[in-house]
C-alpha cells in the first residue's frame, strides 16, 4: 500500500472512530484564496470542476479512491486535497 493511500485509509479511519461530524471538517476548510486545507467537506451545489478550481488542484480524483465516478459527490462528502 502506497504512502497516499495509507494515509487516506488512517485519515477515513479517524473520522469514523472519533466521529467527526461534516460541520467540524467543514470548519477545517477555508476555501478562500485558490487554497484549500487538506480535509476539504464538499457544499452544496459543488461539483469536481468547482472543487478544483476554487482549491487550485487537478489531483482530487487521484487523492481519493473512494470516488468512483465524479456522481459519488455530494454535500458532507469528505475529500483529500493535496496541499
Amino acid at each position: 500500500m502506497s504512502p497516499s493511500n495509507r494515509f487516506l485509509v488512517l485519515l477515513i479511519a479517524c473520522l469514523l472512530v472519533f466521529g467527526v461530524s461534516a460541520e467540524g471538517a467543514r470548519r477545517l476548510s477555508d476555501g478562500g484564496g485558490g487554497r484549500c486545507n487538506e480535509i476539504y467537506v464538499v457544499k452544496e451545489g459543488e461539483t469536481l470542476q468547482t472543487i478544483s478550481v476554487k482549491c487550485d488542484t487537478i489531483m482530487i480524483l487521484d487523492d481519493n479512491p473512494q470516488i468512483q465516478d465524479t456522481d459519488d459527490i455530494g454535500p458532507g462528502t469528505v475529500l483529500l486535497i493535496r496541499p
